[in-house]
């Protein structure tokens, strides 16, 4: 067998802004250790870079020497050895390790899944069930223990899977690419159990069902959604299961298989594209999780068959992008965007994977994300991030990493997501805005949201989270649209009328409440000024974009004055119609008990023992009102309640944890300024001054 030489290449892992100028953590050099070879007899391309051809592929993988070896995908023989062995010596191990068996267990009684569509009639629903929360554990366990009770559940389940009449290719590319996933792991994890009759049902299955027709689709440009050409989860999904599942049953036919990898390769640059320059993606946590979680493992696998990812994981945004899910979080919660699950509470902060560490050969990500894991699940035995953390822990990676001291404020690009911290405490005051491209993949009405924690606790949410799970009508934009004359008409039910995706529904403004959107859905918010240093800082942007129906400029800010305890959201705009009505919004989980002053100008919420003060220091007059948490009612404006309540009777979760504070101003003609301060102390708050005019210190 030939042997695989290792060369090391030094690459400098940065954050940087948006503007290049400034790094937000100063992170040592690191080292990349892909897989090389000497042997120019071989013709072995390590250093191609995309697009590459089948025919760098088939050298590629004979150079490796892996012919008729398993498992290699994501794992060896010598990997689950060095895991069975840290299960006995490492608690850190032992819990996941555990937890892994235990889950296979009981999955040896659990019924096998059959065929079905979700509520749209597009999705497999039990695809994504058996291949993202089954077949790992069962493959795993396999391994493991050799005992082949698993293997055979994990076989009966894909029996019955390739007699589905369909993975979704030509409806839904996106179960196609999870099946491919399942399939790979399956093929290589159960290897040596499988039968040969057995590899070539599943072989087959995998190439009528997902390799061929997305190979066709992507070379013809056909297919539903075209997902080939997006820069969203789907594409590295859709084409990461491809080259997983080529790579997997190579040797069942390397021509064609070499001639998919290439295709798939090549499309997965697009996605790379997106996470530049800071490794941001405007999809949100749930879906950088859910898009890359299924990516790396695809790297993992090219790396590791053939040596290289030409030169995909090179890209500055994808060595950040580990960090992502950290970037993200304040002291208590993470900031969840779009469609995103709702990431409140510490439990929920950090979505990430050791893999990054472990690809990068980065000490100081992986003694980063261990201290994370720890403090998170500090109760729990399992304290890993999921079965992908167990294969890539290093305990002597760890070991060598120094933890870090995050920085204090921070903007991200793609995301567009911006923040300043009072200090690196977890009583730390936090304020955070969401700019935002309204047109982003999963994106809601949300520019401008805001996010504030302090003392321990959340006391603004910027959003509520997705519906959970996604109605039929989720994703279907629906009359009337936001350019239509006003109107109080709702028709047909659809993406722009659910509560969580309405401006209504988040830590924004609204102009003149109607049947329509309220925020511009292709509006995108643009950062105009900041400033950060020791005394504080802020961040200003420009929505006039989200607006441009109702305002003929606008801007916001957020800024922290760490001398005085104080955080400021401050609107400045001139709207276009006369007697305008407009809504200051914030949704908090602290407003049972809440009390404002006698004059309105004062909030007092409380959670957990603990108290917070809201106090508008414009315009003179401007009160605060609350709308009470229901378990039983939506809280739509009082302008849109009698719009939605009936047509969307039964299609919107109940907020149960969030009331809203509002501020509602009406006749307004002429340019005006709304400024609300936050502190835990109730004073007077800071002298006002224009947002042209903010200091980081004022």
């Amino acid at each position: 067998m030939l042997t695989r030489f290792l060369f090391i290449i030094a690459i400098i892992f940065n954050f940087t802004f948006c503007n290049k100028k400034e790094s937000l953590v100063n992170i040592p050099p690191v080292v990349v250790p892909p897989p090389s070879n000497n042997n120019n007899n071989l013709n072995f391309p390590i250093d191609a870079v995309t697009p590459i051809s089948s025919s760098i592929v088939k050298d590629c993988f004979r150079g490796t020497g892996l012919k008729n070896i398993h498992p290699r995908l994501l794992f060896n023989a010598s990997d689950i050895e060095q895991i069975k062995s840290n299960a006995i010596t490492d608690p850190f191990v032992k819990g996941t390790y555990d937890g892994i068996l235990a889950k296979a267990n009981t999955l040896l009684t659990s019924p096998i899944l059959t065929y079905g569509l979700d509520a749209a009639g597009l999705r497999i629903t039990n695809i994504h069930t058996f291949v993202n929360d089954q077949l790992p554990y069962l493959v795993l366990a396999y391994q493991f223990t050799k005992d082949t009770k698993y293997a055979k559940r994990c076989w009966d389940q894909l029996d019955i899977m390739t007699n589905f009449p369909d993975w979704g290719a030509n409806r839904h590319f996106l179960d196609a690419g999870i099946a491919a996933k399942g399939i790979a792991i399956a093929y290589d994890g159960l290897f040596d159990y499988l039968s040969a009759s057995q590899k070539t049902i599943l072989y087959n299955a995998v190439k009528a069902n997902v390799l061929q027709p997305g190979k066709t689709q992507i070379e013809t440009n056909t297919g539903v959604f075209k997902w080939y050409l997006t820069n969203d989860n789907w594409n590295g999904i859709c084409h990461g299961g491809m080259v997983m599942a080529s790579l997997a049953t190579y040797e069942q036919d390397s021509v064609f298989n070499s001639s998919v990898i290439s295709l798939a390769t090549n499309g997965i640059e697009n996605y790379m594209n997106s996470l530049e320059p800071d490794g941001a993606s405007e999809e949100g946590l749930s879906y950088w999780d859910y898009g890359l979680s299924n990516t790396i493992l695809a790297f993992e696998s090219m790396k590791r068959c053939l040596s290289s990812t030409f030169g995909l994981t090179s890209k500055n945004g994808f060595k950040k992008t580990g960090w992502f899910p950290y970037n993200m979080s304040g002291p208590v919660a993470t900031t969840s965007i779009g469609d995103d699950y709702l990431y409140n509470g510490k439990a929920y902060k950090l979505t990430s994977y050791f893999w990054y560490g472990s690809f990068f050969n980065d000490a100081n990500f992986a003694k980063t994300h261990y201290d994370a894991c720890n403090n998170i699940n500090v109760n729990k035995t399992d304290k890993m991030h999921g079965w992908i953390d167990l294969l890539y822990y290093n305990k002597s990676l760890v070991d060598k990493g120094a933890g870090y001291i995050f920085p204090l404020n921070g903007k991200f690009a793609g995301v567009d997501y911006m923040f300043i911290s009072e200090n690196n405490t977890e009583s730390s005051m936090y304020i955070g805005m969401h700019g935002g491209d309204n047109n982003a993949s999963h994106g809601h009405l949300d520019a401008g949201s805001f996010y504030i924690q302090s003392l321990g606790e959340i006391w603004a949410a910027g959003t509520l989270g997705r519906e959970n799970t996604y109605p039929a009508d989720y994703f279907n934009i629906t009359a009337p649209l936001y350019n239509d004359v006003t109107t109080r008409t709702a028709n047909t039910p659809g993406r722009f009328y659910y509560y969580r995706i309405r401006t209504e529904g988040k830590n924004c403004l609204v102009f003149n409440p109607d049947a329509r959107p309220e925020q511009n859905p292709i509006g995108k918010a643009t950062l105009i000024k900041e400033s950060n240093d020791n005394s504080g800082g802020y961040y200003i942007i420009d929505l006039t974009s989200n607006y441009l129906r109702d305002v003929t400029n606008y801007k916001r800010g957020i800024k922290l004055n760490r001398s005085k305890a104080i955080m400021t959201v401050q609107d400045e705009f001139t709207p276009i119609a006369k007697n305008s009505t407009i809504y200051w919004i914030m949704h908090s989980p602290a407003t049972d008990g809440l009390s404002i002053s006698i004059d309105g100008k004062v909030a007092t919420l409380s959670k957990n023992g603990k108290i917070y003060y809201a106090r508008i220091q414009s315009p003179a007059e401007a009160t605060f009102s609350l709308t009470n948490r229901s378990t039983n009612t939506i809280n739509y404006l009082s302008e849109t309640k009698d719009i939605f309540n009936q047509i969307m009777l039964n299609k919107n979760g109940f907020n149960n944890y969030y009331g809203k504070l509002e501020i509602k101003l009406t006749n307004v003609s002429s340019s005006t300024n709304i400024s609300v301060d936050f502190t835990a102390n109730n004073m007077n708050g800071n002298i006002l001054k224009t947002l042209d005019s903010w200091t980081s210190s004022n």
